[in-house]
């Protein structure tokens, strides 16, 4: 990449002279699960959670599905239920369902808090990373209570029955939630339903996945729990929600960003959380990871844009066009044809297809993350540089 091609031809991460000042600390975290600086544009979000956990198991929220595409946030509002959680006193269970065995770890998981309850130990978030570090044979723990069912739902429910009295609760939550196996996810919304809809113990679940998870674990007809849970579907943050979250991490960390290089970086983000926090993070090293700049200028910013283009088309584009069935690709390939924003109506002609028919995969590929709607009748790629990329393939349907 020439250095003109980046605007600021600054050397990013290069070490300051001796006696310069030291480098500040970048405060954006451009990690895929990694809570920013400032959670911008999910209060709704965040205040439905918290009301649920106060109102306890009759509440819809008290057992709920996020839903959104890959760096929309999804992981980061698992982190702040868990957070609210802890600071109740809760405990906490977390688990990804990209792992294998899934219930077994979640049982092993409650095993451990009953465990720590009768030791008298304070409540505390148990993750299946660190099931798998503990290293113990978890039902010989010494667990003072007779009679316990040693499955999912018994000690889930034995956990769930030691909280109640004290006002407390178990918050599980479960993230990557559409790669979860059937016979898995039966298992789970069996003991779940049973204790918190049936018995209506303090056990709350919030789970996170990708919009396929609609295709996929929801379509099938013996999920009627995750079905019926409430949802949350992660948009796209507005243009205040973004200088937010952009400007106040800077300005908290005693620095400074031009406003004309705000609205750069705003627009190039279209509202995506992950994007953000690139822009946020390049912006910041191109203006302070080198020589030395007095504040983000529009060069920082710009270069900062080119950057993260080429992080959101290796992180994020490729993993989903990877996907995507071939008429989802077909679409986007005639999309790609168009400089700026493309009509509905106009792919649908050039697929030789009808207009509902192409109407039905726009729905598709904006849940998915690819595209999003730029008006009556329009859509727009989400990341940029999606077009320029899939003009470089030799697409050819079936081939």
């Amino acid at each position: 990449m020439k250095e003109s091609d980046k605007g600021g031809g600054y050397n990013v991460g290069s070490t300051p002279k001796p006696g310069s000042p030291p480098i500040p600390s970048n405060p954006f975290h451009p990690t895929f699960g990694t809570s920013p600086p400032l959670l911008a544009g999910r209060d709704r979000e965040v205040i439905r959670i918290a009301r649920a956990f106060d109102h306890g198991p009759r509440h819809p929220d008290y057992t709920l599905l996020i839903t959104g595409p890959r760096g929309s946030g999804k992981t980061v509002l698992l982190n702040e239920a868990e957070d609210a959680a802890l600071a109740l006193g809760w405990r906490v269970i977390s688990v990804s369902a990209s792992v294998s065995d899934l219930p077994s770890r979640i049982r092993a998981a409650a095993w451990e808090h009953l465990y720590e309850m009768d030791a008298g130990k304070p409540a505390r978030r148990i993750s299946s990373v660190q099931v798998l570090g503990l290293g113990v044979s978890w039902e010989e723990r010494p667990v003072a209570r007779s009679g316990l069912r040693p499955d999912l739902r018994g000690v889930l429910t034995a956990v769930a029955e030691r909280l109640a009295p004290s006002g407390m609760g178990l918050l599980l939550t479960v993230d990557e939630l559409q790669g979860l196996q059937l016979p898995e996810a039966r298992e789970l919304t069996a003991a779940v339903q049973h204790i918190t809809r049936r018995e209506l113990l303090p056990m709350a679940l919030v789970g996170a996945a990708l919009p396929e998870i609609e295709a996929t674990i929801l379509s099938d007809r013996g999920m009627t729990f995750f079905q019926r849970c409430a949802r949350i579907r992660l948009r796209p943050l507005e243009p205040f929600d973004t200088e937010l979250a952009l400007r106040r991490p800077i300005t908290d960390a005693g620095e400074a960003i031009e406003n004309e290089a705000l609205q750069v970086m705003v627009k190039a983000s279209r509202g995506h959380p992950f994007t953000i926090q690139l822009l946020g993070y390049h912006g910041w090293e191109e203006a302070f990871g080198g020589r030395r700049a007095s504040r983000i200028k529009v060069e920082h910013a710009r270069s900062a844009a080119y950057e993260a283009g080429w992080a959101e088309l290796e992180q994020i584009v490729k993993p989903i066009w990877a996907g995507l069935s071939e008429m989802d690709r077909s679409f986007l390939v005639a999309m790609a044809r168009d400089d700026g924003p493309s009509s509905v109506g106009e792919i649908a002609r050039r697929l030789d297809r009808s207009a509902n028919y192409a109407q039905n995969y726009r729905r598709r590929l904006i849940a998915a993350g690819m595209i999003t709607s730029a008006g009556r009748g329009k859509v727009r790629f989400l990341h940029h540089g999606t077009a320029e990329w899939l003009t470089t393939l030799d697409y050819h349907p079936g081939g």
